[in-house]
């Protein structure tokens, strides 16, 4: 057996117990450490949801996401997406190892209405709406049509609702020198309204409702489209 006092200081700082406890555990550490690396390293996979509206919850295996890109683990997932009104979907998806996953769609009501869409509050996820699924640039993950058409005649609305409004109208009748006014209506843009398409129609004169749809029918406006407020004096 060698004598403790022949060794060199290091061969007798390695023969210490406690240092000999610190190196193992060290060791261990390393090794967790590493299994931690190599675990990571199979998560190079990821998701991107690219979704509206654009509050709606995104579940994977039960787990909440919301718009945006994510890294995951690969394997097999069933994503759910579904807002309070409108109908939910679901996505089998299979995510291979260092691969990237889309899902880009929308929600839309039983009806296919899209009346959620047309509400004032709802203006953005609107707008991903046009961005995702108009006819002419449809990137849905599940080639959904169904709000092509609606985009469409909201986009020929809304050019109309900003372009050719307030409408103005008159009408009078002479009596020799006195002239005496029959109709007075101003239709102008409202923006405190339950939908974005909405005017106010200030009107003496009349209350003939149907005449007022035919004034913008005239000017190339699809009263049936739009929330019409109408306000006599």
């Amino acid at each position: 057996m060698q004598d403790d006092s022949t060794l060199s200081p290091l061969q007798s700082f390695f023969r210490n117990k406690w240092v000999r406890l610190c190196l193992i555990f060290d060791a261990l550490l390393l090794l967790v450490l590493i299994g931690v690396l190599i675990w990571q390293s199979t998560k190079v996979s990821t998701i991107n949801f690219d979704i509206t509206p654009l509050d709606s919850t995104i579940s994977i295996n039960g787990k909440q996401y919301a718009n945006g890109q994510y890294s995951i683990t690969p394997g097999s997932y069933k994503v759910t997406i579904s807002h309070e009104g409108l109908e939910a979907k679901t996505f089998d998806i299979n995510i291979s190892p260092q691969n990237s996953v889309s899902i880009s769609t929308f929600l839309s009501d039983e009806e296919k209405t899209f009346d959620f869409y047309q509400q004032r509050a709802n203006y953005m996820s609107y707008k991903k709406l046009e961005e995702i699924a108009s006819s002419n640039n449809n990137i849905t993950t599940d080639h959904d049509t169904s709000a092509g058409s609606f985009i469409a005649r909201f986009q020929e609305d809304y050019e109309a609702f900003t372009t050719k409004l307030p409408i103005d109208y008159y009408e009078s009748k002479g009596y020799g020198q006195t002239l005496e006014i029959l109709k007075t209506i101003n239709i102008l843009a409202k923006d405190d309204c339950k939908y974005i398409l909405c005017v106010q129609a200030l009107i003496v004169g009349t209350n003939d409702q149907e005449f007022i749809k035919s004034l913008l029918k005239e000017k190339g406006i699809n009263a049936e489209d739009f929330e019409i407020e109408y306000k006599y004096y």
